[in-house]
Protein backbone atom coordinates (compact mmCIF):
# COMPACT_ATOMS: atom_id res chain seq x y z
CA UNK A 1 0.00 0.00 0.00
CA UNK A 2 1.19 3.39 -0.91
CA UNK A 3 3.16 5.26 1.82
CA UNK A 4 1.89 2.57 4.81
CA UNK A 5 5.11 1.43 6.17
CA UNK A 6 6.55 5.33 5.91
CA UNK A 7 3.18 6.02 8.04
CA UNK A 8 3.98 2.99 10.62
CA UNK A 9 7.53 3.95 11.02
CA UNK A 10 6.80 7.59 12.39
CA UNK A 11 3.59 6.52 13.87
CA UNK A 12 5.35 4.14 16.31
CA UNK A 13 7.85 6.77 17.44
CA UNK A 14 5.10 9.70 18.18
CA UNK A 15 5.30 10.67 21.89
CA UNK A 16 1.19 11.30 22.40
CA UNK A 17 -2.14 11.31 21.12
CA UNK A 18 -1.93 14.94 19.97
CA UNK A 19 1.17 14.17 17.73
CA UNK A 20 -0.77 10.94 16.23
CA UNK A 21 -3.75 12.77 15.25
CA UNK A 22 -1.68 15.83 13.75
CA UNK A 23 0.22 12.64 11.57
CA UNK A 24 -3.45 11.25 10.63
CA UNK A 25 -4.59 14.46 9.27
CA UNK A 26 -1.33 14.97 7.45
CA UNK A 27 -1.45 11.12 6.03
CA UNK A 28 -4.95 12.38 5.33
CA UNK A 29 -4.41 15.05 3.43
CA UNK A 30 -1.80 13.09 1.37
CA UNK A 31 -4.47 10.70 -0.10
CA UNK A 32 -6.93 13.87 -1.21
CA UNK A 33 -8.72 14.20 2.19
CA UNK A 34 -8.75 17.52 3.63
CA UNK A 35 -11.04 17.22 6.47
CA UNK A 36 -10.07 15.03 9.61
CA UNK A 37 -11.60 14.00 12.34
CA UNK A 38 -11.49 11.47 15.11
CA UNK A 39 -15.18 11.63 17.03
CA UNK A 40 -15.80 9.12 20.31
CA UNK A 41 -18.63 8.87 22.45
CA UNK A 42 -19.37 7.09 26.02
CA UNK A 43 -22.95 4.72 26.07
CA UNK A 44 -25.76 6.12 28.14
CA UNK A 45 -29.09 4.33 28.46
CA UNK A 46 -30.79 7.39 26.02
CA UNK A 47 -27.89 7.52 23.44
CA UNK A 48 -24.58 9.11 23.73
CA UNK A 49 -22.92 10.70 26.52
CA UNK A 50 -20.31 13.04 26.44
CA UNK A 51 -19.12 13.09 22.95
CA UNK A 52 -15.80 14.12 21.95
CA UNK A 53 -13.72 15.38 18.63
CA UNK A 54 -10.50 16.02 17.67
CA UNK A 55 -10.59 17.57 13.71
CA UNK A 56 -9.45 20.36 11.59
CA UNK A 57 -12.73 21.45 11.31
CA UNK A 58 -14.06 25.20 12.71
CA UNK A 59 -13.23 25.32 16.33
CA UNK A 60 -16.93 27.30 16.05
CA UNK A 61 -18.02 23.23 15.20
CA UNK A 62 -15.99 21.80 17.52
CA UNK A 63 -17.54 23.53 20.26
CA UNK A 64 -20.94 23.18 19.20
CA UNK A 65 -20.29 19.42 19.00
CA UNK A 66 -19.00 18.98 22.41
CA UNK A 67 -20.73 21.59 24.53
CA UNK A 68 -24.11 22.23 22.36
CA UNK A 69 -25.53 18.69 22.04
CA UNK A 70 -24.29 18.32 18.11
CA UNK A 71 -22.37 15.40 19.08
CA UNK A 72 -25.23 13.87 20.53
CA UNK A 73 -27.15 13.62 17.00
CA UNK A 74 -23.91 12.87 15.26
CA UNK A 75 -25.47 10.12 12.78
CA UNK A 76 -21.74 8.39 12.53
CA UNK A 77 -21.87 7.05 15.70
CA UNK A 78 -25.20 6.62 16.36
CA UNK A 79 -25.66 4.35 12.90
CA UNK A 80 -22.20 3.73 12.02
CA UNK A 81 -20.78 1.90 14.58
CA UNK A 82 -22.03 -1.47 14.97
CA UNK A 83 -19.40 -2.69 13.28
CA UNK A 84 -16.20 -2.05 11.80
CA UNK A 85 -16.99 -1.41 8.08
CA UNK A 86 -15.54 1.63 6.37
CA UNK A 87 -18.29 2.95 4.79
CA UNK A 88 -18.83 6.10 2.19
CA UNK A 89 -20.97 8.97 3.54
CA UNK A 90 -22.61 11.97 2.02
CA UNK A 91 -23.71 15.12 3.75
CA UNK A 92 -26.86 15.89 1.24
CA UNK A 93 -29.15 13.40 2.26
CA UNK A 94 -29.62 10.66 5.44
CA UNK A 95 -29.32 7.77 2.65
CA UNK A 96 -25.96 6.61 4.01
CA UNK A 97 -27.85 6.23 7.42
CA UNK A 98 -30.90 4.19 7.27
CA UNK A 99 -33.48 4.70 10.09
CA UNK A 100 -31.96 8.00 10.77
CA UNK A 101 -34.93 10.54 11.89
CA UNK A 102 -34.89 14.18 10.24
CA UNK A 103 -33.33 15.53 12.75
CA UNK A 104 -29.34 13.87 12.21
CA UNK A 105 -29.67 16.02 8.66
CA UNK A 106 -28.84 19.04 10.95
CA UNK A 107 -25.61 17.29 11.52
CA UNK A 108 -24.65 16.40 8.23
CA UNK A 109 -25.35 20.31 7.39
CA UNK A 110 -23.06 21.46 9.88
CA UNK A 111 -20.46 18.95 8.73
CA UNK A 112 -21.69 19.87 5.32
CA UNK A 113 -20.69 24.20 6.10
CA UNK A 114 -17.41 22.32 7.29
CA UNK A 115 -16.76 21.02 3.64
CA UNK A 116 -17.77 17.51 4.42
CA UNK A 117 -19.60 16.97 1.14
CA UNK A 118 -18.48 13.53 1.05
CA UNK A 119 -17.12 11.69 3.70
CA UNK A 120 -15.38 8.25 4.50
CA UNK A 121 -16.35 6.69 7.80
CA UNK A 122 -14.28 4.83 9.22
CA UNK A 123 -15.18 2.81 13.11
CA UNK A 124 -11.96 2.00 15.18
CA UNK A 125 -14.32 1.00 18.15
CA UNK A 126 -17.89 -0.36 17.78
CA UNK A 127 -20.97 0.67 20.00
CA UNK A 128 -20.26 -2.74 22.20
CA UNK A 129 -17.50 -0.77 24.18
CA UNK A 130 -18.01 1.65 26.61
CA UNK A 131 -16.18 4.20 24.49
CA UNK A 132 -16.86 4.12 20.97
CA UNK A 133 -15.95 5.74 17.58
CA UNK A 134 -14.12 6.34 14.25
CA UNK A 135 -12.52 8.64 12.00
CA UNK A 136 -14.35 10.78 9.57
CA UNK A 137 -12.42 11.98 6.12
CA UNK A 138 -13.98 14.54 4.38
CA UNK A 139 -13.44 16.41 1.29
CA UNK A 140 -15.77 18.99 -0.85
CA UNK A 141 -15.04 16.35 -4.53
CA UNK A 142 -18.03 15.48 -6.42
CA UNK A 143 -19.96 12.00 -5.99
CA UNK A 144 -18.23 10.71 -9.28
CA UNK A 145 -14.66 12.44 -7.74
CA UNK A 146 -14.95 11.19 -4.02
CA UNK A 147 -16.37 7.79 -5.69
CA UNK A 148 -12.80 7.23 -7.35
CA UNK A 149 -10.54 8.37 -4.40
CA UNK A 150 -13.18 5.58 -2.38
CA UNK A 151 -12.03 2.56 -4.84
CA UNK A 152 -8.07 3.39 -4.06
CA UNK A 153 -7.37 4.60 -0.74
CA UNK A 154 -10.51 3.51 1.43
CA UNK A 155 -8.43 0.02 2.23
CA UNK A 156 -4.91 1.99 2.96
CA UNK A 157 -7.20 4.55 5.19
CA UNK A 158 -9.16 1.84 7.30
CA UNK A 159 -5.76 0.05 8.15
CA UNK A 160 -4.05 3.56 8.91
CA UNK A 161 -6.87 4.35 10.85
CA UNK A 162 -6.62 1.70 13.35
CA UNK A 163 -3.06 1.64 13.54
CA UNK A 164 -3.25 5.25 14.58
CA UNK A 165 -5.87 4.33 17.20
CA UNK A 166 -4.10 1.46 18.42
CA UNK A 167 -1.24 3.69 18.73
CA UNK A 168 -3.32 5.97 20.79
CA UNK A 169 -4.58 2.96 22.72
CA UNK A 170 -1.38 1.85 23.32
CA UNK A 171 0.00 4.93 24.59
CA UNK A 172 -2.77 5.36 27.16
CA UNK A 173 -2.60 2.30 28.63
CA UNK A 174 1.30 1.88 29.15
CA UNK A 175 1.83 -0.50 26.35
CA UNK A 176 0.39 -3.50 29.02
CA UNK A 177 -0.94 -5.76 26.39
CA UNK A 178 -0.54 -9.44 27.07
CA UNK A 179 -0.56 -11.10 23.39
CA UNK A 180 -0.17 -15.52 23.00
CA UNK A 181 2.72 -15.25 20.70
CA UNK A 182 1.78 -15.75 16.76
CA UNK A 183 3.34 -18.68 14.83
CA UNK A 184 5.69 -17.55 11.88
CA UNK A 185 3.21 -18.10 9.39
CA UNK A 186 0.75 -15.97 11.32
CA UNK A 187 3.03 -13.39 11.22
CA UNK A 188 3.91 -13.47 7.80
CA UNK A 189 0.53 -13.61 6.74
CA UNK A 190 -0.23 -10.29 8.71
CA UNK A 191 3.19 -8.66 7.27
CA UNK A 192 1.82 -9.02 3.90
CA UNK A 193 -1.87 -7.98 4.36
CA UNK A 194 0.07 -5.21 6.00
CA UNK A 195 1.56 -4.53 2.45
CA UNK A 196 -1.74 -4.47 0.80
CA UNK A 197 -2.03 -8.63 -0.41
CA UNK A 198 -4.99 -10.19 -0.86
CA UNK A 199 -5.63 -13.56 0.80
CA UNK A 200 -5.09 -15.43 -3.14
CA UNK A 201 -2.00 -13.40 -3.35
CA UNK A 202 -0.25 -14.34 0.01
CA UNK A 203 -1.16 -17.67 -0.62
CA UNK A 204 1.02 -17.41 -3.93
CA UNK A 205 3.71 -16.10 -2.06
CA UNK A 206 3.54 -18.24 0.18
CA UNK A 207 2.79 -21.24 -1.28
CA UNK A 208 0.16 -22.70 0.64
CA UNK A 209 -3.67 -22.97 -0.07
CA UNK A 210 -6.01 -19.94 0.22
CA UNK A 211 -7.69 -21.75 3.43
CA UNK A 212 -4.83 -21.53 5.00
CA UNK A 213 -4.32 -18.38 4.88
CA UNK A 214 -7.55 -18.00 6.38
CA UNK A 215 -7.11 -20.05 9.27
CA UNK A 216 -3.54 -18.63 10.00
CA UNK A 217 -5.19 -14.91 10.03
CA UNK A 218 -8.44 -16.27 11.50
CA UNK A 219 -5.82 -17.74 14.28
CA UNK A 220 -3.67 -14.81 14.45
CA UNK A 221 -7.11 -12.29 15.02
CA UNK A 222 -8.20 -14.40 18.44
CA UNK A 223 -4.62 -14.27 19.91
CA UNK A 224 -4.90 -11.00 19.52
CA UNK A 225 -8.48 -10.21 20.58
CA UNK A 226 -8.87 -8.62 17.01
CA UNK A 227 -12.68 -8.27 15.40
CA UNK A 228 -10.79 -7.40 11.93
CA UNK A 229 -7.61 -8.32 10.35
CA UNK A 230 -6.73 -4.49 10.32
CA UNK A 231 -6.97 -4.45 14.14
CA UNK A 232 -5.21 -7.35 13.99
CA UNK A 233 -2.27 -5.99 12.01
CA UNK A 234 -2.06 -2.74 14.35
CA UNK A 235 -2.09 -4.69 17.74
CA UNK A 236 1.09 -7.11 16.16
CA UNK A 237 2.83 -3.97 15.16
CA UNK A 238 2.54 -2.44 18.61
CA UNK A 239 2.49 -5.62 20.68
CA UNK A 240 6.19 -6.55 18.76
CA UNK A 241 4.52 -9.52 16.95
CA UNK A 242 5.74 -8.38 13.83
CA UNK A 243 8.50 -5.98 12.77
CA UNK A 244 8.24 -4.02 9.21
Amino acid sequence: MKKVEGFIEKLTSLPDSEAIWEHMAEYAQGHGYSGCSLVLGKKAPCGIESPRIRSNFTKEFQTAYRKEGLGEIDPFLLFSCHNLTAKKIVTKNLSSFPGAPPKHQDFLEHAAQNGAINSLGIPVRTSENEVFGGWIFSNEDSDDQFQLLHKEYSREMHLASVLAYERMVAIGLGNKFAYSLLSERERECLLWLCAGLRVKSIADKLMISESAVHLYITNAKRKLGAKTREQAVARAIFSGEINL
